[in-house]
């Protein structure tokens, strides 16, 4: 019989749990509730660290599928509110989340109700990118114990023999994948967190927290810089300077790239990139401009950077904006035979200048999250490959999570990346 971990230990006493939800009418909401308790095969998380996602600030404006009546109201308030918390499916561990990052779905699920296809119809917790402490397991839970520090894969799929992606090592692909922050599925931006213990990953004592909560943006990037098979030498243009452009800087300068070039709107991210990469080469860009003058300027950029004789162009971009201009800039600059490798998300339906991609045989291709990619990550955070914590840029208290999503979607505040930190026992 399989042992259960940590068996005879005492159960902790638990605080209140404390949990931010988007609401189909576009508000925050605090909840408290009791404390949930794992299940078979589940492990409960201290969540000690959360990144914000740009987007998951969002998402207080759309409405995501759940089995509750969408209501039309779409005040932008936040309030406070109490709400009893429940153990998830069985297989998964509760964590205490210490460490959540705040990333762009968040501000999407917030201001639109919703993001892409998934709605908000009551209301959902944000939060996937998040690490913390297990602090009890369920029956049957060997690959973690009670005291592990722990990082929250959060996409979880089927596993089913019958589905070809996850038979076939796809699983970020699943078509029923449960994607916890994404409708009906709660994230992970509360106190304690039950999560399938199969998909939470063991890291060293070494990391801190908020390095566990920032693999999960490094996986998208890592994702990426895997299927973009970036490598020494190779000249490479990364557009946009936010969060994941800066965590990609970091994939293509560890990569060897070079030269590396990074553009954005804001003067002041741009410098921010620099500071983490002094070696990268920057470009303001002027909406005012085409397509086609940005991307000549940009090739030029690259010429005088290289200092060859020759015109040097990017082999491969690296589009992190999901932006229709931007995406087609990069059609014109890169390389013929190159590749435009788009990680951000964008608009349903875009214009991209089709001939330009078709003559010069310069692909197109896109990521889905990510899949196999935490093991690397931790190994390449742990052994200092990447100082990942280094992008920063603010930190809130568990209490304030709600201005910490406002933080991150305020245009008018300088802002990379926010963590909300859960400091209490």
């Amino acid at each position: 019989m399989a042992p259960v971990a940590d068996a005879a230990a005492p159960p902790r006493a638990l605080r209140e749990n404390l949990t931010l939800m988007a609401t189909h009418e576009k508000k925050l909401e605090l909840v408290r509730s009791p404390a949930p308790k794992p299940g078979k095969g589940q492990a409960l998380v201290h969540v000690r660290a959360t990144g914000v996602c740009g987007s998951a600030a969002r998402s207080r404006h759309q409405c995501a599928r759940s089995s509750s009546v969408c209501h039309a109201p779409r005040a932008r308030r936040a309030r406070t509110q109490r709400r009893a918390s429940s153990a998830r499916a069985q297989g998964s561990a509760s964590s205490g989340s210490s460490a959540t990052d705040s990333c762009a779905s968040d501000v999407h699920f917030w201001q639109h109700a919703g993001l892409g296809p998934w709605k908000i119809c009551d209301k959902t917790a944000l939060g996937h990118e998040s690490g913390g402490e297990v602090i009890a397991v369920g029956e049957g839970v060997t690959n973690v114990k009670v005291g592990d520090r722990v990082a929250i894969e959060p996409g979880v799929p089927c596993g089913k023999a019958t589905c070809n992606f996850c038979l076939t090592g796809q699983y970020n692909l699943c078509p029923t994948v449960d994607f916890y922050s994404v409708p009906p599925m709660d994230g992970t931006l509360t106190r304690y967190h039950v999560h399938p213990a199969g998909w939470l990953h063991k890291v060293p004592d070494s990391m801190s927290y908020a390095e566990i909560a920032l693999l999960e943006p490094l996986s998208v990037c890592l994702h990426g810089t895997l299927r973009a098979e970036l490598r020494l030498g190779m000249p490479v243009l990364i557009t946009g300077a936010g969060p994941i452009g800066v965590v990609q800087l970091l994939c293509a300068q560890a990569s060897g790239c070079s030269p590396i070039v990074i553009t954005d709107l804001s003067q002041e991210r741009l410098a921010f990139a620099k500071g983490l990469v002094p070696s990268v080469h920057t470009y303001t860009v002027d909406t005012k401009k085409e397509a086609q003058e940005t991307a000549r300027e940009i090739v030029e950029l690259f010429t005088s950077v290289a200092d060859m004789g020759v015109e040097v162009m990017p082999a491969v971009t690296m589009e992190c904006t999901g932006v229709e201009s931007s995406i087609a800039v990069a059609g014109y600059a890169t390389a013929s035979a190159g590749l435009v490798f788009v990680i951000g998300v964008g608009k349903s339906h875009i214009n991209i200048p089709f001939m330009e991609f078709s003559t010069r045989e310069v692909s197109l291709k896109f990521l889905f999250r990510y899949r196999d990619t935490w093991p690397r990550a931790i190994r390449l955070v742990a052994g200092g490959v990447l100082d990942i914590k280094r992008i920063v840029t603010r930190t809130f208290p568990l209490e304030q999570a709600k201005e910490a999503v406002e933080h991150s979607a305020d245009r008018s505040t300088f802002s990379v990346k926010t963590l909300i930190i859960d400091e209490s026992d």
